[in-house]
């Protein structure tokens, strides 16, 4: 059963605590409040990642607002087109003839043939029953030497089945065909943002000969084929589960999906099997006390840095958040609420300690009407306390400049994620930031964050 917690003022809106919660956690479906956090990648950002891609967008120019401000603040308005609908053509075409020679129109008039092509259709096309296949069989018909990649900009099916983002991933990472297999070669896929080298998913491989790929090192389409020739494919985000599994199975590569795991078992369990599954040596109990030792040194002058502090966590920020809310716990530092929408099944065992261990935790949806309010710093942290934020949402809701600034993850991951972690928290508990300028950018990694100041980001 839930404990559900109601603000006076908001009458039905809740907070929910954990004890005995089931899982996964039910959050009532509701009219949405979208928080105006935006440096998570939209379908532009990904559609972009895709080197020497051109995007073309068929719908209503009232859809179109936002995807056309997201293409010119990244820079890329060269590599963006739209085809417009309007009500008129409904009444006098079908869809099919206004996205074939739409999409046509923009490609002969594009400097010169972009290799990949993503063509987004709407909802319109799914109201309209569209025949998106022979769409697409006359645009490849018509323009054998483009691939073309079917995507949607679909607002109306987000909440059944695969999201926009997952189903995109899918169609981009669906083109890389089977390449020669060299056994030296590893893909590290999924997260939109680049690890480190000091990672240990990079440094170990690295260290014993094997080339380590991630879809940044990707300059040209030709290079974001070459994917094709690696033994085996790290997936690190979960968003990208389903791709990536696909992907392996088309190319023959083993498939290994490694999650952001921030426990000393978990980590030592996946470094395992990382190794055997590439041929790797595995690395000596030594290496793994040494590490575990350094991510506890840190963890305790965290603590002292923090000294009282409460922290928020934010599932944007980091696809592991209760893990991440029992790690600090477990080292002594006080976490006051988790910002998240759903709880994913690696994160079962996390749950279910802290239903235990905390009952107090408060868990917070982030897209329940009246959340806004939530975050004054008045019915969350009552005891107006400072809060140190995980993540732009935690940092939105909480009202707090001082917050760490990163999306899914932001490369951390294994013992130099929890190192990095130490580091980004305790920077953040020293140096406010400017939130109300900061989080509605778009796109983190991307030009439009650029000419913010290195203290701004």
């Amino acid at each position: 059963m839930l404990e559900r917690i109601t603000s006076p003022e908001e009458g039905s809106r809740e907070r929910i605590r954990i004890v005995d919660a089931s899982f996964p956690l039910p959050f009532p479906r509701r009219l949405e409040y979208n928080a105006p956090a935006h440096g998570t990648w939209n379908i532009v950002h990904i559609g972009m990642a895709v080197p020497q891609s051109h995007s073309i967008y068929v719908c209503a120019d009232n859809c179109l607002r936002g995807v056309v401000m997201t293409a010119a603040e990244m820079g890329c308005s060269d590599r963006f087109s739209s085809v417009t609908i309007t009500e008129r053509d409904l009444q006098t075409d079908n869809l099919e003839t206004i996205t074939i020679e739409g999409v046509s129109e923009v490609i002969t008039r594009l400097p010169s043939r972009p290799p990949v092509v993503f063509v987004f259709l709407v909802c319109l096309h799914i109201f309209a029953g569209s025949d998106e296949d022979y769409i697409f069989r006359t645009l490849e018909q018509r323009w054998p030497e483009i691939r073309f990649v079917k995507a949607y900009m679909d607002c109306v099916r987000q909440k059944e089945g695969p999201s926009p983002d997952m189903k995109l991933r899918k169609a981009a990472f669906g083109i890389i065909e089977p390449g020669k297999t060299d056994h030296k070669r590893v893909n590290v896929l999924g997260s939109d943002v680049r690890f480190p080298g000091e990672c240990e998913l990079l440094q170990l491989l690295s260290s014993q000969g094997f080339t380590v790929r991630q879809l940044s090192d990707c300059e040209t389409f030709q290079d974001f084929m070459s994917l094709g020739d690696a033994s085996v494919n790290v997936c690190t985000y979960p968003n990208a589960y389903d791709a990536l599994q696909e992907m392996s199975g088309r190319t023959g590569a083993h498939f290994l999906y490694l999650s952001a795991a921030v426990s000393f078992e978990e980590i030592r369990a996946q470094i395992n099997e990382l190794m055997v599954t590439c041929g790797a040596a595995l690395p000596p109990e030594e290496w793994f006390l040494e590490k575990e030792q350094q991510c506890e040194e840190a963890l305790r002058h965290l603590a002292e840095c923090l000294d009282g502090c409460e922290v928020a966590i934010d599932y944007t920020a980091h696809s592991r958040p209760l893990g991440i809310a029992r790690l600090l716990l477990l080292h002594g530092i006080r976490v006051r609420c988790v910002f998240l929408d759903q709880i994913l099944e690696e994160e079962r065992e996390a749950f279910q300690w802290l239903q235990e261990h905390d009952p107090d935790l408060l868990l917070v949806s982030t897209i329940l009407p009246g959340m806004q309010r939530y975050g004054r710093g008045i019915e969350l942290f009552p005891d107006a306390v400072k809060v140190v934020a995980f993540g732009q949402k935690a940092a939105w809701y909480c009202q707090t400049p001082w917050f760490v600034n990163l999306i899914e993850g932001g490369g951390l991951w294994g013992y130099h994620g929890i190192l990095q972690l130490c580091s980004l928290l305790e920077d953040a508990c020293e140096t406010a930031k400017d939130y109300l300028k900061i989080i509605p950018r778009k796109g983190i990694g991307w030009p439009s964050m650029c000419h913010l100041s290195p203290s701004q980001q």
